[in-house]
């Protein structure tokens, strides 16, 4: 988590100062559900269930999610201000006095626990007693309704008439492309869901995966070779073209949105769309790969490394299983100044961070074992057929060789002429 250490100053215009407090560390355990074949087993539909259990001994010393409180701007809040910030006056009066009587602040405080599976919100709730059906929902955390639940059922290919299509998504949510973007090519639904992908993959290959928390598909390329519980694989990273802004990478103009002038610094990621119009920029963790820019707006102990906080995926190269994988994004919040809105008219420009995660998973030991058998037969099957190939031709051709042989040999003893007896010899040979 991000804490926000100067809120008071920050109203008046100061920069920021962030500072990093964690880890939290939750068990994660993914079930595939609804498993079904469909089109002649050329197609599997299934839901992801997702469920989290806060691990103590996994994080920062004496954590206690249910008491551990972190400062930051309200999100809530902010998402109100920013929708009617495009509205009259009226509404605008509204807002501040639905903020003044629920005493909403600009920068709170809330445990991890509320920040991260959500709290009811008082600003919220009155604006939906107010007007009904203008807010979603009046529960808010970053991770609200994601405990005991799936993100969507997605169809993916089987991989049965083209192995090099094996878990690709064909749909999600019963969608074949997303509307988030503006354009054809950014909303295409390209890749897997990273928990598995097709067999004998290529290095060369660029490989796609898709994330419904930043609701786009992303690139890796293959970085290097790496062991991993003694099995080795091959490690695909996140490129860093999929965060340039759009002079250096053009085919990300069609994440800029409502339209192009709307372009947010490279490294950043507007995803507002899809995160029900709260002003939510995703990022890498520490803005790895973010413009310099970024980082200035910025006081703390930012401090980005490409080791530490790139997405890589470590695969095994014969089947495409993972056999580790960390998965890293931050979640960022747009702060900027309201005119029109008191508390917030002396904001400074900035993307502050709220906090980064890691989703990560690694083989077990036993599994490796039973990988690296899987795939030395699959080995030693692929290469003794290849001498037995090579020695069944051999054979063969030994043979034809030989019956061609022997059939010259038979057609020479048919044209070989045979002595017969001369019309002077007596028939009874030579008397005596």
């Amino acid at each position: 988590m991000w804490n926000l250490t100067n809120a008071d100053d920050v109203l008046k215009g100061a920069k920021p100062n962030v500072t990093q407090v964690g880890p939290y560390t939750y068990r994660e355990t993914k079930n595939k559900e609804n498993v079904t074949f469909l089109s002649s087993d050329e197609e599997i539909s299934y839901t992801t269930l997702s469920q989290y259990e806060f691990v103590s001994d996994m994080s920062v010393e004496n954590a206690n999610p249910m008491i551990d409180k972190i400062t930051s701007i309200n999100i809530p809040y902010l998402t109100v201000v920013n929708m009617v910030s495009f509205w009259g006056d009226k509404e605008k009066s509204e807002v501040k006095l639905a903020a003044l009587l629920t005493g909403s602040q600009v920068f709170e405080s809330h445990t991890v626990d509320e920040l991260l599976w959500g709290y009811e919100d008082p600003l919220l709730k009155l604006i939906a007693l107010q007007k009904p059906g203008l807010v979603p929902s009046t529960f808010f955390g970053l991770f609200a309704g994601k405990n005991n639940s799936d993100d969507g059922v997605y169809v993916v290919d089987s991989g049965k008439t083209d192995p090099s299509r094996t878990s690709s998504i064909k749909t999600y949510k019963g969608n074949s492309s997303l509307t988030f973007w503006t354009t054809n090519t950014t909303n295409m639904i390209n890749g897997t869901d990273g928990t598995y992908y097709h067999p004998f993959i290529d290095k060369s290959e660029p490989l796609y995966v898709f994330s419904s928390d930043i609701c786009r598909s992303i690139q890796a390329s293959y970085e290097k070779p790496i062991d991993v519980e003694g099995l080795t694989a091959d490690r695909f990273v996140g490129t860093p073209e999929d965060f340039q802004n759009t002079t250096l990478n053009p085919a990300n103009l069609g994440f800029c949105t409502p339209n192009a002038s709307y372009c947010l610094p490279g490294g950043l990621l507007n995803v507002s769309n899809c995160h029900q119009d709260a002003p939510v920029v995703m990022s890498l963790p520490h803005f790895l790969f973010a413009e310099e820019k970024v980082l200035e707006m910025l006081d703390g102990d930012l401090n980005p490394i490409k080791e530490k906080h790139q997405t890589s995926f470590d695969l095994e190269p014969i089947t495409g299983g993972p056999l580790q994988v960390f998965k890293r994004l931050q979640i960022n919040i747009h702060q900027k100044a309201y005119k029109d809105m008191p508390n917030f008219k002396s904001l400074p420009n900035a993307y502050l961070p709220i906090l980064w995660l890691e989703e990560s998973s690694v083989v077990t030991p036993e599994y490796a074992k039973q990988l690296e058998w899987m795939t030395l037969k699959i080995w030693v099957v692929v290469h003794i057929s290849q001498w037995l190939f090579i020695g069944l031709g051999i054979l063969l051709s030994i043979i034809m060789v030989s019956c061609l042989l022997s059939g010259t040999r038979n057609s020479s003893d048919l044209a070989r002429p045979v002595n017969t007896p001369s019309e002077n010899s007596p028939l009874l040979g030579n008397k005596a």
